[in-house]
């Protein structure tokens, strides 16, 4: 391996690397007592607190696969990509905190949802005595997780298309007599599943261990057992700071039994899979089909339209009065008590956000142009890129704290934009490492015959055909930075304040018109990341009809 190469690949290793492997060590160093091991297991509803996290993981992820692979599908095979990208998108841009604040006001009792039928469909003039949000089923959450989760695996999918001959497989499957659904599902889909392994067990270990959308949607008697993992970590006495370190390695234990559960349930699906194929049925008549997968897609996007315009609602709101569809009356009191320090607030998270994005497309871009040609290293890179999502996120990053401590950086912007960096780097490696490696080495060696020289050859030929990817990238990690509530709160040691954390802080609170205010900035900043990537890409490629996209 050439000297700059390995001093690339070294420092990305050592961003990503060094903090997680530390909190792992640090993990199992305060977490491994016998005592503390005894007080967790007997906390009471800690059973059934736990069985919450693995039913509502599973289900959300088994769901949104499923729903993803085939909305991806019907679109791939009905002409209508572009179209499920552009709905993919603003579901996507929104953090889990964001979503599950929204679906908090949306399913309420009193919600958004229930006042647009009543009282016309359901007779209701006042609120029902439901339990239809935080209910112990964990079925609100279910469906928060299902909203984000299945936007993002749309895109996973179809980046992993790159990396399939699809057209080929499909007019294969289609000369042999069979739909063009079942075309696709038979000799398209299982080859996408291969691809998407990584990205699928992330899905699954933020479903088991996730805070953000647990506190305003989960379970509360008792809460999913990230959420009294979380509550420990924030009480003020130590020795349940003791306990909190050992039931990280408990969530570690359960988080890890899952996956390989879920993966020896996947292997027999696949024989399953595979007899459904094999049967010989063409399924040539599939209107209905597509018809309710479309009907399905279509329900999950409306309820997260709804669960940002509930956000936009709620945070001006002031007399609405159930049924109303409508605030009778604005209330600007919210904005008013947040208005001196929201400034602050909003400039913090987005120099973090924008530092986050620039630092981590700087440390990626040039890696990825060095290893573009092996596939084997650029695997194994993102693999180790890839841990800290496979990871229940209290395992190592109360470690993490410890190392920053060590340091004496914690509390300070920087620790908290290297934890941010922790969790931004995967999805950059995964967005331009093959980005790049899918450009034709052609294009670099005609303009190298033309007298250019490599830095020169590679802003003429190279940068133009990866920049739509680079701006995609930025706006992704940005997005990223803003959701990040649980690293910011451990590297920042409380005294770094950004949307999320404060978000977090009013939905657990139970003040839900304040988490609206600052569900504001968690929805829109990303959208506006997003919108202007895409906006700065129409504009610079204008002229440039037919380069790829």
């Amino acid at each position: 391996m050439k000297r700059r190469m390995r001093a690339g690949v070294l420092i990305l290793l050592t961003v990503s690397g060094v903090p997680t492997l530390s909190g792992l060590a640090a993990a199992l160093w305060f977490g491994v007592d016998a005592a503390s091991l005894t007080r967790v297991l007997d906390t009471p509803g800690i059973g059934l607190s736990i069985a919450s996290s693995v039913w509502t993981g599973l289900v959300a992820t088994l769901l949104s696969l499923a729903l993803a692979h085939l909305a991806v599908a019907v679109a791939a095979t009905g002409g209508w990509r572009r179209r499920l990208n552009a709905f993919s998108l603003p579901l996507l841009a929104m953090p889990h905190l964001a979503v599950g604040i929204g679906l908090a006001l949306v399913l309420a009792p009193s919600g958004l949802l229930l006042r647009l039928i009543s009282p016309a469909v359901t007779g209701l003039t006042e609120p029902p005595d439901w339990l239809s949000v935080q209910d112990p089923y964990g079925l609100s959450l279910i469906a928060g997780l299902v909203v984000k989760e299945t936007a993002f695996l749309v895109l996973v999918l179809f980046a992993a298309l790159t990396q399939v001959p699809a057209e080929r497989l499909l007019l294969q499957a289609r000369s042999l007599g069979y739909g063009r659904l079942k075309a696709w599902l038979v000799a398209v889909a299982p080859l996408l599943q291969q691809q998407i392994r990584l990205p699928l067990a992330a899905v699954l270990v933020f479903g088991l261990t996730n805070v953000e959308m647990a506190i305003p949607l989960g379970p509360d008697l008792p809460p999913t057992f990230s959420v009294m993992l979380w509550r420990w970590f924030v009480d003020a006495d130590p020795a349940i700071h003791v306990q909190a370190y050992t039931g990280t390695l408990v969530l570690l234990f359960v988080t890890v039994l899952t996956v390989i559960v879920a993966s020896r349930a996947a292997r027999a699906f696949g024989v399953l899979w595979r007899r459904w194929a094999e049967n010989g049925s063409r399924l040539r008549g599939e209107a209905t089909a597509r018809g309710a997968v479309g009907a399905f897609v279509s329900s999950v996007w409306i309820l997260g339209m709804l669960a940002l315009f509930a956000i936009l609602l709620r945070s001006a709101a002031g007399v609405w009065r159930f049924p109303d569809v409508l605030p009778a009356s604005a209330a600007l009191s919210s904005w008013s008590g947040v208005l001196p320090a929201a400034g602050n607030v909003a400039g913090t998270t987005i120099l973090l956000a924008a530092a986050t994005a620039l630092v981590g497309v700087i440390l990626v871009l040039p890696v990825a142009e060095q290893l573009h040609r092996d596939a084997a290293l650029r695997s194994r890179l993102g693999a180790w890129l890839f841990l800290p999502l496979l990871l229940p996120q209290m395992t190592f990053l109360f470690g993490v704290q410890v190392l920053l401590a060590y340091l004496g950086i914690d509390g300070t912007f920087p620790a908290v934009l290297w934890s941010h960096l922790i969790f931004a780097l995967p999805y950059l490696w995964g967005l331009l490492a093959p980005a790049r490696a899918a450009i034709d080495p052609r294009y670099l060696a005609v303009a190298r015959t033309l007298g250019a020289g490599p830095a020169r050859a590679w802003l003429t030929a190279t940068m133009p055909l990866i920049l739509r990817s680079i701006l995609l990238a930025i706006a992704l990690a940005f997005s990223v930075s803003i959701a990040l509530y649980l690293p910011t709160l451990f590297a920042g040691a409380g005294r770094i304040a950004t949307a999320a954390t404060e978000a977090a802080a009013a939905a657990g609170s139970g003040t839900l018109r304040l988490a609206a205010v600052h569900g504001i900035l968690l929805a829109v900043l990303p959208l506006a990341a997003f919108t202007a990537a895409y906006a700065a890409g129409a504009a610079l490629f204008r002229n440039r009809r037919g380069m790829p996209r």
